[in-house]
């Protein structure tokens, strides 16, 4: 007994999703290693969690746009690096957003903090 259903091939995997999927780790493995006690670290992860981010973002837009004109697979990687990406870059907009009010309308309480802290 044969089956004579048509298989049909699966359409190809956009590569922007791919990307933006990868991005969307690096970006929480960047914002993650941030807080480890290691000197310096916030100043290279920080930086780079950002970037990747950012890019994360880009890229799932655009990998949207493709996947919707060419018909192609890889809809939930691009949602993925999409909502890593832009979830991040919130966090850090709330985190700079807090440091400037906290230095803004409680001067008084910060500088003694600053100033009594030891390497």
């Amino acid at each position: 007994m044969e089956n004579n259903t048509p298989v049909y091939p699966s359409p190809p995997t956009n590569r922007h999703s791919i990307v933006s999927l990868i991005l969307g780790i690096l970006t929480v493995f960047f914002f993650c290693g941030s807080w480890m006690p290691v000197p310096f670290t916030s100043f290279i992860c920080y930086p780079a969690s950002f970037l990747s981010g950012l890019l994360a973002l880009i890229y799932g837009i655009i990998s949207l746009n493709g996947i919707r004109r060419k018909n192609e697979a890889g809809k939930p990687l691009a949602w993925i690096g999409i909502l890593v990406g832009g979830f991040v870059l919130l966090c850090m907009l709330c985190a700079i957003v807090s440091i400037i009010v906290l230095f803004h309308y409680s001067p008084d309480k910060v500088q003694p903090f600053i100033q009594n802290y030891q390497f």
